[in-house]
């Protein structure tokens, strides 16, 4: 896209960006906006040491000013409009002063779109979400997408990559491929822009200590993937998503809908990965390439080839006769129950070893703990309130368990409580806060102390 079809939506502009953070994405949307001329004003309730990578990164832009360490209403007044980050609270007194004023307030990703639109860019815009086996699912298109030689963009909740430095790349024909949680959603809602092809994997209990334990709410965040969709725009959910979207939403889908199963075609091929879950997001994935008009040969050779990704449910090797499973990113008890039950059935003569737990996220843990107690050899849980929820489900007499603040410890123990074909996997359940810096962290900590065999 030209520079002077964007340019002009940020030069001279005073913007506002609510969220730094640490993860990249926040701080390529501010370098971007940095580079096209606006006035900015970067806050976050995160300290100036903690956020210390991400400052020296912007640190040579003059026209960037900073409020840490908190946020002040008047960094929310007199604006052209304010770049909200994922996660801020539903009723933000910020956010609600921005919008009582008159101050438009957006999303990078459904901003991006928005411009595109206005600009009239035509993209095919693939958006996948869904409690669980978006970045899976995500990953498989990526592939297909790959070996068709298609030109495309990733976008949305992927490490490192930020949405609106995508303007200076897409093109006329281009596609963007886009993993959306709830929280990105809300932009979408509030431009009402939905994806072209939109996939939904599943509907169940997800960050319901930030939806004040509504399903309905956390739903109506997760409506914007198919809400503003058209005749000729394709929902492809699942048999599960199907049956939420009955439930929640009462008046009639104008867009094709497809409903994914894991049928004979599929189920002919040899994959890299397994489990149930992991068939519904193949489906899912298979759907679209179809959608995009992509030969069964091209398909089914990315869909083979295909290896799990970091953290969900990857396997990351054997030591010693004892396999390594990864599944830091189910952070809810369904989730983790899921992947469990797959390795039970890939593995029924094993026993699993289980580390997880963590801070709650206002789930009901009952379902989990009754799993463990019958099926887990035994689990090392990281200190938390998800973690007093599960061992409160335990009988008393329950030995199998213990409970620690260490990643290191927690897999110090694992391997000295494993025996030859066991299995030891990272399966939170919970939320990585209080003992680790994010999900992020967890993971890496997992994998250094896996490869390091520790001690």
């Amino acid at each position: 896209m030209k520079k002077n079809l964007y340019q002009h939506y940020f030069k001279d502009k005073k913007i506002t960006v609510m969220g730094i953070g640490l993860l990249g994405r926040n701080i390529g949307d501010i370098k971007f906006l940095a580079e096209n001329g606006a006035d900015i004003i970067a806050t976050d309730v995160k300290s100036k040491t903690e956020l210390k990578k991400s400052l020296l990164t912007l640190k040579k832009f003059k026209n960037i000013s900073y409020t840490l360490d908190k946020h002040l209403v008047g960094d929310f007044k007199n604006r052209d409009f304010i770049i909200k980050g994922n996660g801020v609270p539903l009723k933000n007194k910020y956010i609600s002063n921005a919008k009582k004023n008159n101050v438009p307030v957006y999303m990078s990703l459904a901003f991006t779109l928005d411009i595109l639109r206005k600009e009239n860019i035509k993209v095919t815009v693939i958006g996948v979400t869904g409690s669980k086996g978006k970045s899976t699912t995500t990953a498989l298109i990526n592939a297909i997408l790959e070996k068709s030689g298609k030109k495309f963009h990733l976008a949305g909740n992927i490490r490192g990559v930020a949405n609106l430095p995508l303007l200076k790349k897409i093109e006329d024909g281009d596609i963007i491929l886009a993993e959306l949680d709830s929280w990105q959603l809300q932009g979408f809602h509030s431009l009402k822009i939905s994806p072209n092809i939109a996939l939904f994997t599943n509907f169940f209990e997800d960050h319901l200590n930030y939806y004040g334990g509504s399903m309905r709410k956390y739903f109506h965040d997760k409506s914007a993937i198919f809400s503003y969709q058209n005749e000729n725009d394709t929902l492809i959910m699942t048999h599960e998503s199907k049956l939420a979207i009955a439930d929640y939403i009462k008046k009639p889908l104008i867009s094709k809908k497809i409903v994914a199963a894991f049928g004979k075609k599929l189920q002919s091929r040899h994959y890299n990965i397994f489990g149930r879950h992991n068939e519904k997001n193949i489906a899912l994935a298979y759907l679209t390439g179809k959608r995009l008009g992509i030969s069964d040969k091209i398909i089914f050779s990315a869909l083979t080839d295909f290896k799990a990704i970091d953290g969900r449910f990857q396997f990351i090797g054997t030591q010693k006769g004892v396999h390594f499973y990864n599944d830091n990113n189910s952070t809810t008890p369904d989730s983790t129950i899921i992947s469990l039950q797959s390795l039970q059935k890939k593995y029924p003569d094993s026993n699993i070893i289980l580390i997880g737990g963590g801070a709650d996220k206002n789930f009901h843990y009952e379902k989990l703990s009754r799993y463990i107690t019958r099926n887990i050899s035994f689990s090392i849980l990281f200190s938390g309130t998800a973690t007093d929820k599960i061992k409160s489900y335990f009988g008393p007499r329950f030995g199998r368990v213990i409970e620690t603040m260490s990643m290191k410890t927690a897999v110090n123990i694992a391997i000295e409580k494993a025996e030859e074909n066991d299995i030891i996997i990272l399966s939170p359940g919970s939320a990585s806060f209080g003992v680790f810096n994010n999900e992020y962290d967890r993971n890496d900590q997992y994998l250094k102390y896996i490869k390091s065999g520790t001690k």
